[in-house]
């Protein structure tokens, strides 16, 4: 890549529009993350309160149910959170790549001609 390409007006814009997706996406996930995790609770609750209710098969196999809905949502959760993992791990990584050649410290000095400038001012 040439310096042309790094300073690219377009070439910016795109690499801070994808890095303004990435932090909606994970926020988007975050969200999932907690609706999934009260979607199962609340299937738990429902599930231990239908038992008391009706502990007969019919109330058994809704319990059933819901606690299988619940095992579905704690699995879409764990989804999310790999998923906004990998988004958040997206838009915390460098856009600029890692030189070819090391950079050539040789050349730069120490400071202490800062003070030889000014005292010979």
């Amino acid at each position: 890549m040439t310096n042309d390409t790094h300073l690219n007006s377009n070439r910016i814009r795109q690499m801070a529009a994808l890095r303004r997706a990435a932090y909606r996406s994970r926020s988007y996930c975050l969200i999932a993350i907690g609706a999934c995790i009260v979607g199962a609770a609340e299937f738990v609750f429902d599930a231990i309160r239908r038992l008391r209710q009706h502990p007969a098969l019919s109330g058994m196999l809704i319990a059933i149910a819901y606690l299988l809905a619940a095992a579905l949502l704690i699995f879409l959760t764990r989804y999310f959170m790999r998923l906004a993992v990998r988004f958040h791990r997206e838009s915390k990584k460098s856009i600029l790549s890692e030189p070819d050649v090391p950079p050539d410290f040789s050349q730069l000095q120490d400071g202490s001609q800062v003070v030889k400038n000014l005292e010979d001012m």
